[in-house]
């Protein structure tokens, strides 16, 4: 077994188990650690949140022909810095080894070569061998551009003093930071699609809506082609679903960023006994930070933010369309956000999908139209450049599609502006 990613996991099950509410001394006693082996990692994931546990590599000795170690220490904070993206210069910016040079001109340091910096990175396990091949790969970030153009839902586990697990869905309008939370005994598709529900109906229907690698979410991961009930939830109220990559959660960071008030503002404050406790008391919650809380990024209040905007609820009238059971394949688009890996492939609805060496190391987003069944792959070079299309595919159904219902079909224009899709034929409403 690897002992590092062994020991990676008990850091995150230590500072997730203590985010939920236990304490500090019975979790060290659970994992036979020492109290001042959770405050080392405590302070780590304060420090940055999205840190991947993992042990930190010593500075190797001097040497004639060694970096300075002041150099290498930049490189190192530079590569966290940007890995970090908590500032609008960060946020969108690259993170490979020519971006890192730029950044040691600018502090007046002498950059060593790519080579080098890559080196580096790789000894204090900077870099990402997953899809590996170009860790200067641009990764095309979708800005919302409205109030509800894209919305994210995520899924924390926590444990209230007992054990009982509590499945916290999280949904966010990346716009506005509005935030719809409901919490579970359980997480399944079934109840992925009550959340989304009752989402909709308070925050209003999105665009897009965008979802990490869950089983809960995608459907599963056995059968190919598979279209999981919150996926044709999505497509029946004319929503495009959007899957961030494999192992990549800081692609869903914005909505991570409310964890931070949830802790601070909820959990640290109440001590909950039971499931029926933590539904009692989160819409006083929601309630406070929607009127009150100004996330950093915005400077205004949720509620100042959607003021004045046109939201599409999903009402109980629209509801009684949905129907009951499974329901059938809609008319629209899915898109994925994949990483090529050093086989030249990506993986999606349990697929593998040759894209070709070129491509090796970089990001490319898949969008499947079930309409015209067809699987496009696009690559955008960075952030300045248009979506670049790079193949074609069909992708057979093995079910019929159905046209989106007249009382779901809204304006796609800004979507299609946002991520192209190649025009193979009309569409039987307003997305095309």
């Amino acid at each position: 077994m690897d002992t590092n990613t062994s020991e990676q996991a008990l850091r995150r099950a230590a500072i997730r188990r203590y985010l939920g509410g236990e304490s500090r001394q019975q979790i060290c006693i659970d994992l036979d650690r020492s109290t001042s082996w959770f405050d080392k990692w405590y302070a780590e994931f304060c420090k940055n949140p999205r840190t991947d546990f993992a042990d930190r590599a010593r500075t190797p000795h001097h040497s004639p022909q060694q970096t300075p170690d002041a150099v290498v220490q930049a490189i190192v904070t530079i590569r966290q810095s940007l890995e970090a993206a908590t500032t609008p210069e960060t946020r969108y910016g690259l993170i490979g080894a020519s971006t890192i040079q730029e950044c040691l001109a600018d502090l007046g340091l002498e950059p060593p070569s790519e080579s080098t910096i890559q080196r580096i990175l790789r000894a204090h396990h900077l870099t990402h061998p997953i899809g590996a091949g170009n860790d200067a790969a641009d990764y095309p970030w979708l800005e919302p551009w409205a109030v509800n153009a894209i919305q994210a839902t995520d899924i924390i586990t926590t444990h209230i003093r007992g054990g009982e697990a509590i499945e916290n869905f999280h949904t966010m309008d990346l716009y506005s930071h509005a935030i719809v939370r409901n919490c579970y005994a359980a997480k399944s598709a079934a109840i992925t699609s009550e959340h989304l529900r009752a989402t909709w109906s308070k925050l209003g229907l999105p665009q897009m809506h965008q979802f990490e690698k869950e089983a809960s979410f995608n459907g599963g991961h056995t059968h190919r082609r598979v279209m999981g009930q919150v996926v044709r939830l999505c497509l029946f109220c004319g929503i495009e679903p959007l899957f961030t990559p494999f192992y990549e959660a800081k692609r869903n960071y914005p909505i991570e960023t409310f964890h931070s008030p949830l802790v601070t503002s909820f959990w640290s404050r109440q001590e909950f006994c039971n499931l029926a406790d933590v539904q009692a008391e989160s819409p006083l919650f929601e309630r406070w930070y929607h009127q009150h809380y100004r996330p950093p990024s915005l400077g205004k209040t949720p509620v100042q933010m959607r003021r004045g905007a046109s939201i599409v609820h999903l009402t109980r009238e629209l509801q009684r369309l949905i129907p009951a059971g499974r329901l059938p394949i809609t008319a629209g688009r899915i898109h994925f956000m994949r990483k090529v890996q050093p086989t030249g492939e990506i993986e999606l609805l349990n697929e593998t999908w040759l894209v070709g060496e070129p491509w090796i190391g970089e990001y490319v987003r898949v969008t499947v139209n079930t309409w015209k069944q067809v699987l496009t792959i696009w690559h955008k070079a960075n952030a300045t450049q248009d979506w670049r299309l790079v193949k074609a595919r069909q992708f057979r159904l093995k079910e019929s599609v159905q046209p989106v219902l007249p009382a779901f079909r809204r304006n796609r224009t800004r979507c299609l502006d946002c991520l192209p899709d190649e025009p193979l034929g009309k569409m039987p409403h307003t997305m095309s």
